[in-house]
């Protein structure tokens, strides 16, 4: 069956709006198809309304120009190429001046059970494609041209063209707001997949306030039926007779189906050829049920006194091998006297009493194989309904993940890995299909927090933990990768050999190392004297210095950056600032002039011109100028409890932080605080320190007495 394409268009202006919009749908004449274009520009209406004339004027054109053998394809490719080089030459020409961050586009072609599309910006997209199966998959089509195009340019404003086919049921809405927000997935994907394009439209337009610019453009596919001729015919696969022949052919044949006991039993006896006319006669009648009834009656009372006898006897410990020796001689005389008893029955009788107790057992092993029978059909049938549900929540997660609803997605997901949890495990293949659905829901819920698993980080190399050495801290210093051990020992790392070769060092009596930072050659670590020691590579010295801790303070990170040392001391919620004094350092500052937040609990700290201080709750401080600032972070998933080291650099564009407990590294976007991704390792346990070399894209992790080593994924 053939589709035919329905569109509708809506557009409603502010009094005073924010931004210009313009749409504009063409049907193609002698095609079943239209062109359509939906142009969103941020700024006043004197400035926006020329670069969205000119992608207008191209559409007009475009419809004008499409011929009834056009291919549809080569004609948008056409047109979108002629598009991009008018716009990149009028923007040249300085006709206007408007960002290309401010201009939202989208142009398109359905036509002939096919979509040609390309945009530019940020506008809402949804392609609601009809499954088989008669349930929808939604995407959102702009994710897809703003990953393929990340950063737009006027030289080629349309540079990423999407296509694909068409099919019955299948809806394509785009609008200039972001519908999801004003109107729920669910509610909003019934409206585009079960009216009609305009009563869509109108439906949505309800959802937002009265005076609104709103445009819309919506595109849905239908079966079309097409008839030979303009009289009407009847179907004769739905005329009454039809329906009658049908229901009768149906009855018969579930009449053959069925179960027929009775019938069974006749056809049992026929084949056995009884006497029936005898068997009709009164007297026989009688004779069978007199005889059976006195040989039941004999087994009864036979049973009953010989029951009576033996239990009497049995309580007598001077009959009671008497009693035993009776038993089984009684046994035999009863089994053989019902034996003669049964042979001396007529032919007839026992063949009946045969012939019943026959039936009786296959109509007890039938009725008892059906039960069986229904009973597994309902259980599948409600473990199959558990599966299903199953499906249907992980579907509506991934459908909230493309209206970018992370809450609600969590939500679903949780749902269904609970759902998924209960579900019978009691067959090899039940439990195949739990833990298929478990691993897919976590693998869902690892892309939410952004969750990136190394299986095996590469071993670098390993300190003696025989003899309980332990990696304390890691710096990089003239090129080369450096740990300091418990043993209060440097070595230096042979990636050839993948060996970490200690340093001869004299200890100068420092104190185990804690935390370690570096600056053009000069390494400086807080030890547990406490205080603060020097490392000098080029004469192999391990040296205390004259910066320590005043009694009672603690000491938990240092940096040096720009030749000045800052120390943090979360007992006073202060950063000690220490100035070069000619071999050593001054007496130190106090650096942070203003704050709100508690320090107390402050861990580790990481300086690119402004300053990150790091709580063990995984909350970062940002500080400029010695006076605290406000800086957003996104949450982790897990939540972090018990983070204990960060680093960032003036060079990098990302903030990483550290948490032991959880084994996992978490990266973070300087500006802005989103959550990037998340690096976590089985083999990272008992991690001290990291070590980031973005140039290289390898992060370095100190774990007990390993070190590892990653690719930075998240650096492009």
């Amino acid at each position: 069956m053939s589709s035919q394409l329905k569109a509708a268009e809506l557009r409603e202006e502010a009094p005073q709006p924010k931004q210009f919009n313009a749409t504009v749908l063409r049907s193609l004449e002698g095609r079943n198809g239209f062109v359509f274009a939906l142009v969103s520009i941020n700024g006043r209406a004197s400035e926006t309304s020329i670069p969205a004339s000119t992608v207008l004027e191209h559409v007009d054109r475009l419809t004008e120009s499409f011929g009834k053998d056009a291919n549809a394809q080569h004609r948008f490719e056409q047109f979108l190429s002629a598009l991009n080089e008018t716009v990149a030459e009028r923007v040249r020409n300085g006709d206007w001046n408007v960002p290309i961050e401010q201009f939202n586009a989208i142009v398109g072609v359905a036509c002939d059970e096919q979509m040609f599309l390309s945009g530019t910006g940020d506008l809402t997209a949804l392609f609601l494609h009809r499954t088989p199966q008669q349930r929808y998959q939604v995407f959102n089509l702009f994710r897809s041209i703003q990953t393929e195009q990340s950063l737009p340019t006027w030289e080629k404003t349309f540079a990423v063209v999407l296509d694909g086919e068409l099919h019955s049921g299948d809806v394509f809405c785009v609008s200039n707001r972001d519908l999801p927000r004003f109107v729920a997935s669910e509610e909003l994907n019934a409206v585009l997949s079960t009216l009609p394009p305009q009563g869509a439209a109108e439906k949505i337009r309800q959802y937002f306030p009265t005076n609104s610019d709103l445009s819309l453009l919506i595109l849905q596919s239908v079966d079309s039926v097409e008839t030979p001729s303009n009289a009407a015919h009847p179907l004769a696969s739905l005329s009454i007779d039809h329906l009658v022949r049908t229901k009768n052919e149906t009855e018969e044949f579930l009449e053959d189906q069925k179960p027929r006991p009775i019938t069974g039993i006749l056809e049992t006896l026929k084949k056995m050829r009884l006497p029936v006319k005898r068997l009709a006669a009164g007297r026989s009648v009688w004779r069978l049920v007199s005889s059976s009834a006195m040989v039941a009656l004999h087994m009864l009372l036979g049973s009953a006194k010989w029951t009576t006898r033996t239990t009497v006897s049995l309580a007598k410990r001077d009959t009671r091998s008497q009693i035993l020796t009776a038993i089984r001689t009684g046994t035999d005389h009863g089994i053989r006297s019902i034996v003669g008893r049964f042979n001396r029955l007529p032919k007839m009788t026992k063949t009946l009493m045969m012939s019943a107790i026959g039936i009786l057992f296959v109509l007890t092993t039938s009725i008892s194989v059906l039960q069986r029978a229904q009973v597994r059909s309902a259980e599948s049938a409600a473990y199959q309904k558990k599966v299903t549900a199953v499906e249907d929540t992980i579907e509506k997660a991934t459908g909230a993940i493309i209206y970018k609803d992370e809450i609600q997605a969590r939500k679903f997901y949780s749902e269904a890995l609970a759902l998924a949890q209960a579900l019978p495990t009691d067959t090899d293949e039940r439990t195949k299909t739990a833990n298929d659905l478990q691993q897919q829901i976590n693998g869902a819920f690892n892309e939410l927090r952004h969750l990136a698993t190394i299986p095996q980080p590469t071993l670098l190399g390993e300190l003696d933990a025989s003899n309980g050495v332990t990696g304390r801290a890691v710096f990089a210093s003239g090129g080369g990768i450096y740990v300091i051990g418990s043993d209060k020992r440097a070595y230096l790392l042979d990636p050839s050999a993948r060996s970490l070769a200690p340093l001869e060092t004299s200890d100068g009596e420092i104190g185990i190392p804690a935390e370690v930072t570096s600056e053009n050659g000069q390494i400086l670590f807080i030890d547990g004297r406490p205080g603060v020691s020097r490392l000098d590579l080029e004469n192999k010295l391990l040296q205390i210095t004259n910066v320590q801790p005043v009694g009672g303070t603690r000491w938990t990170d240092l940096s040096l950056y720009g030749g000045k040392l800052y120390v943090l001391e979360p007992s006073s919620g202060q950063i000690i600032k220490y100035n070069r004094a000619g071999s050593d350092f001054d007496g130190g500052t106090r650096w942070i002039r203003a704050k709100s937040t508690d320090l107390s609990d402050a861990v580790s700290m990481a300086i690119d011109a402004t300053v990150f201080v790091l709580k063990q709750n995984g909350q970062i401080i940002r500080f400029v100028s010695g006076s605290e600032v406000g800086w957003t972070q996104a949450s982790a998933d897990p939540a972090i409890t018990a983070a204990t080291d960060i680093w960032t650099s003036a060079e990098s564009a990302y903030v990483y932080v550290l948490e032991p407990s959880t084994q996992r590294l978490i990266v973070y976007k300087k500006e802005g605080g989103d959550l990037v991704t998340q690096y976590r390792s089985d083999a990272f346990q008992g991690l001290t320190d990291f070590l980031v070399d973005e140039t290289n894209k390898t992060i370095y992790l100190l774990a007990g007495s390993s070190l590892y080593s990653i690719t930075a994924s998240h650096l492009r």
